[in-house]
């Protein structure tokens, strides 16, 4: 006896994982990057120009704050790092807007990066 033909069933390929795998929030200047060929996610610095398969360390919110001196200049302190610097000084730190519209402070020489607020 002829059996009847079995119809081939495809399986649905599983649709690629659009949300980021990441737990915690990204540090001041990352963006996290969809890469198709790969269906994978990567991580970008945009300020340091940099990617990287692995994520960074997750952003820790320091001890930073904005403080006032008796002429009414503002200024930063972080009290953990023993460091302080005006805003307007124009030395080694420069505020910075992320792509989420959040402001944040870069001191490069220093390796170190700051969200206004947290």
């Amino acid at each position: 006896p002829v059996l009847p033909q079995q119809q081939q069933q495809q399986q649905p390929q599983p649709e690629p994982e659009l949300e980021p795998q990441r737990n915690g929030s990204l540090p001041p200047g990352w963006k996290e990057v969809w890469d198709a060929d790969t269906a994978s996610w990567y991580y970008a610095d945009l300020e340091a120009q940099t990617t990287a398969w692995e994520p960074p360390p997750a952003h820790k919110r320091g001890d930073w704050s904005r403080l006032t001196d008796a002429h009414d200049q503002v200024y930063w302190s972080s009290e953990s790092l023993g460091l302080s610097f005006f805003e307007r000084s124009g030395d080694e730190w420069r505020r910075l807007l992320d792509e989420d519209g959040r402001h944040y402070w870069s001191c490069p020489q220093r390796g170190l990066r700051f969200f206004e607020g947290g």
